[in-house]
């Protein structure tokens, strides 16, 4: 999969106006929503990433990112 790709999704709410806890809990099961309706098309490695409560990123993360993190829960888990 060519890391030039993009795919850009929006939802848009009107009507309502949506505390700051709120908008957190809509772009989260947005995001958590968007991840499996993906299956096979993303790759092994990809995590959805809050970059502000409004926008997830959601792909698959550098070589460099993700050793720390599998790192980190490798530790987590009891396994380092």
């Amino acid at each position: 999969m060519s890391h030039h790709l993009k795919n850009e999704f929006k939802f848009v709410v009107t009507g309502v106006e949506l505390t700051e806890d709120q908008q957190q809990l809509v772009g989260r099961a947005i995001a958590q929503a968007a991840a499996p309706a993906l299956g096979e098309l993303a790759p092994r490695a990809a995590l959805p990433v809050a970059v502000n409560p409004k926008v997830w990123w959601y792909g698959d993360p550098a070589k460099e990112v993700l050793a720390p993190v599998q790192d980190y829960a490798a530790g987590q888990v009891g396994m380092r």
